[in-house]
Order: C-alpha cells, then sequence, then structure tokens
C-alpha cells in the first residue's frame, strides 16, 4: 500500500486561517489544481468528517472516498458504496488493512491535523506534498495535533507554483527498519 498526505499551510504552518474552515479564501488556485491531480491518481482518498463537511466532494465512480467519522450511522443517506464511504476506524493500520483487504493499493489523505498526526505516528506514509502559501496566520489550526511526533523526512523536489510565492514541497518520508 502507497500513503501520500496532501496538505496547504501557511508559511507558519497553519491549515486555517483563524476560525475561518474555507481553506479556498486563501489558497491557490494552482494549489487545488496540484490537489486534483493527486486525487485522480488515487483510488482512495481518506478525508476526516471536518474536511468532508468544508469541501462536500461528490461521488466519483473511478475513487473511493472515505470518511473517518465517530458517526458514520449519521451519513448513511449520503453514502455511495465504493464511491463515499462513512466509518469509524480504530485505528490507522485497521483503515489500511480494511483498504487493501479491498483490493485497493494507493491511498491520498487529505484532512486535519489528527489525521495527518496520526497517520505519521503510525510510520503509514509514504510521501508528503506539502504546498506552503505566502501568508502568515496568528490564529488558525496547525498541520500537526499536539503530539509526540518525530518524522523524518528527504526532500524531493520543491517547485514554485505561481508568482506570488507559493510553493509546492515533496517529500519522501523516512521510515525506520
Amino acid at each position: 500500500m502507497h500513503i501520500t498526505l496532501a496538505s496547504v499551510v501557511s508559511l507558519n504552518g497553519k491549515i486555517t486561517r483563524g476560525d475561518e474552515s474555507n481553506i479556498h479564501a486563501w489558497t491557490s488556485a494552482e494549489d487545488w489544481q496540484h490537489f486534483l491531480q493527486l486525487r485522480d491518481r488515487h483510488e482512495v482518498v481518506v478525508l476526516d468528517r471536518p474536511t468532508y463537511e468544508q469541501t462536500q466532494p461528490k461521488p466519483k465512480p473511478a475513487t473511493l472516498r472515505v470518511v473517518l467519522t465517530r458517526s458514520p450511522e449519521r451519513y448513511q443517506r449520503q453514502e455511495v458504496p465504493g464511491q463515499l464511504e462513512f466509518m469509524a476506524a480504530e485505528t490507522p493500520q485497521k483503515l489500511v488493512d480494511h483498504i487493501a483487504s479491498r483490493g485497493y493499493t494507493t491511498v491520498l489523505l487529505a484532512g486535519g491535523a489528527t489525521l495527518t498526526s496520526d497517520f505519521l505516528a503510525a510510520g503509514l506514509v509514504d510521501e508528503l506534498y506539502l504546498t506552503l502559501e505566502p501568508y502568515l496566520f496568528g490564529l488558525g489550526k496547525p498541520l500537526l495535533a499536539a503530539r509526540q511526533l518525530d518524522v523524518s523526512l528527504r526532500l524531493l523536489s520543491c517547485t514554485p507554483l505561481n508568482e506570488r510565492g507559493t510553493l509546492l514541497a515533496h517529500y519522501a518520508v523516512h521510515k525506520s527498519a
């Protein structure tokens, strides 16, 4: 299973501007285009509930979207098996095992601090795409949850996405044996 993590942050590591949940209010069109390309290269996209609520992705036959929530029963009407599913995974590893048991081999993670931190802490992420938008926010949600975490990355590339200074950094996650 190959797992890719994608996130967009301000230069000081915020994934939201204050309490504003709409990231499209401050992120670039170039970042969105990159995300759509990544999404289309993966069989499964895993989102947390807040990200799902904010983006409301539509079911798509070629991609399974899995939304992690403590209350999957609340979303039964929106569920489309094989396209948009809601689950309460006990651990990232159990979710990955479930996805792999269904024959999927590529996963894109797109969510908030808890989802990001849980998968990194479990050692399941293979690569990370981090878009750095040229903003500094004093308040906002951080990229990572406040917890003990020590992940080593190796820069594969860093690409300017626009003239404003948006950068796309691509990292490999170093996995210890």
